[in-house]
C-alpha cells in the first residue's frame, strides 16, 4: 500500500460530487475513475476531480491501479454493489443506509473482515465540529446519565426532490428508497446520537404519514425510542417544514443537566445547562468540513490499518431503528429492535 488512496467513483451524483469537493485538499486520497450509469454525468465528474471515466461497473471494480471504491447510489443497489467491490478486493466507502435489511448490513461487514478490508459507512456528521463536542462533553459527564432526548429533522425540502411532476426519481420510490425523511435524514442524527453517548436503542413506537410530497415514501414521522439506559427518545420528522432553516437539532436532558446540539451546518453554539450551577453556557464551536475529516478518518483507517470512522455494524444499528420505527407505523404495535 502507498502512502496515497487511489479511490473509484461509482455513483456521479450530489453526493460523489461532496467527495470530490472535499478531497480535492487531501494528499492522501485521489480520486482516479468515476463510473455512473448516466454516462454524462460520470464525465462531468471526472473532470472535475481530473479522473477518468469507466465504461462499466465490472471494469471499475477490475481496474488494478483502483485499491478504494466510494459506493453513493440508490439504496436499493448498495449492498450488491459494496458486496461486489468487496469481492474485487477493494476497500470500500459506502453511503447510508448501506443496506435495505440489517441482516444484509451486518453480513457485509463480517465480509469485509474476513477479507482484511475496510468497510466504512458514510455518517460524515460523526466529523461535525458540533457532534465531536457534544460528544467530548457527554463522555466527560457534563450532563450526567442521559434521560430523555428530542431529536428533530426538520427540513424545508424543495418540491421537486422527488422529481419533477410524473418524472419521479428513485427517492419517490419505496422499493428503491426504501423510506423517505426517516431513512433519508433522521438516520443521520440517530447515528450521531449513538456517537455521542454510546447508547443503543432497544424499542420503538412511531407513525408515517405523507403530507406534502408526491411519493410514495413517507416526508413526516413521529417516534418514540427506547434507550439501552432505560431513557427515552422522542423524534419528530418533517421533510417539508415551512420555513425550516438549520433545524436538525438534538437535544439531551441528563441527570446533571442539558445539552443542545444545534443543526451541524447552521451557525449558533452548543448550549449547555447545568443543574449545580443554575445557569445556560454557550459553547463556541468550529465547523470545519465534515466530509473532509470523514474522508480522511477513512484514508487513515486503510493507511494506518486502523478502525474506520463509522462501520457496517454502526449502520445496521442506526438502520435496525429505522426499520422498528416503520414496523410499528404498519402495525400498531411498539417493536422490540434487535
Amino acid at each position: 500500500m502507498t502512502d496515497t488512496i487511489r479511490l473509484g467513483l461509482v455513483g456521479c451524483g450530489w453526493a460523489a460530487g461532496e467527495i470530490v469537493r472535499a478531497s480535492a485538499t487531501l494528499p492522501s486520497l485521489k480520486i482516479v475513475t468515476a463510473y455512473d450509469s448516466d454516462t454524462s454525468r460520470a464525465s462531468a465528474l471526472a473532470a472535475k476531480a481530473g479522473a477518468r471515466v469507466a465504461p462499466s461497473l465490472d471494469a471499475l471494480l477490475a481496474d488494478p491501479n483502483i485499491d478504494t471504491v466510494y459506493v453513493g447510489i440508490p439504496h436499493v443497489l448498495l449492498a450488491p454493489t459494496v458486496e461486489a467491490a468487496l469481492n474485487a478486493g477493494k476497500h470500500v466507502l459506502a453511503e447510508k443506509p448501506l443496506a435495505l435489511d440489517v441482516a444484509t448490513a451486518r453480513r457485509l461487514g463480517a465480509f469485509a473482515d474476513s477479507k482484511r478490508l475496510k468497510l466504512a459507512v458514510f455518517f460524515e456528521l460523526r466529523r461535525a465540529g458540533t457532534v465531536e463536542r457534544a460528544r467530548e462533553l457527554v463522555q466527560s459527564g457534563a450532563i450526567g446519565t442521559p434521560r430523555f432526548v428530542r431529536l428533530r429533522t426538520l427540513i424545508d425540502k424543495r418540491r421537486n426532490y422527488y422529481g419533477e411532476p410524473g418524472a419521479p426519481n428513485w427517492r419517490a420510490s419505496l422499493s428503491q428508497a426504501g423510506g423517505g425523511v426517516l431513512l433519508m435524514n433522521s438516520i443521520h442524527q440517530l447515528d450521531s446520537l449513538r456517537y455521542i453517548t454510546g447508547l443503543d436503542y432497544t424499542r420503538a413506537t412511531g407513525a408515517l404519514a405523507t403530507f406534502t410530497a408526491t411519493a410514495e415514501v413517507e416526508d413526516t414521522v413521529s417516534a418514540t425510542l427506547t434507550l439501552d439506559n432505560g431513557g427515552l427518545l422522542s423524534l419528530a420528522a418533517n421533510a417539508h417544514s415551512p420555513g425550516a432553516d438549520d433545524e436538525e437539532t438534538i437535544e439531551i436532558d441528563g441527570t446533571l443537566g442539558r445539552l443542545d446540539i444545534p443543526d451541524p451546518f447552521g451557525i449558533a453554539p452548543l448550549r449547555l445547562y447545568s443543574i449545580a450551577d443554575k445557569a445556560w453556557r454557550d459553547i463556541p464551536v468550529e465547523r470545519p468540513d465534515s466530509h473532509l475529516r470523514m474522508l480522511d478518518s477513512f484514508a487513515r483507517a486503510i493507511l494506518d490499518d486502523g478502525p474506520v470512522p463509522a462501520s457496517a455494524a454502526d449502520a445496521a444499528a442506526s438502520l435496525g431503528a429505522v426499520l422498528a420505527i416503520y414496523e410499528s407505523a404498519h402495525t400498531g404495535r411498539a417493536v422490540d429492535i434487535l
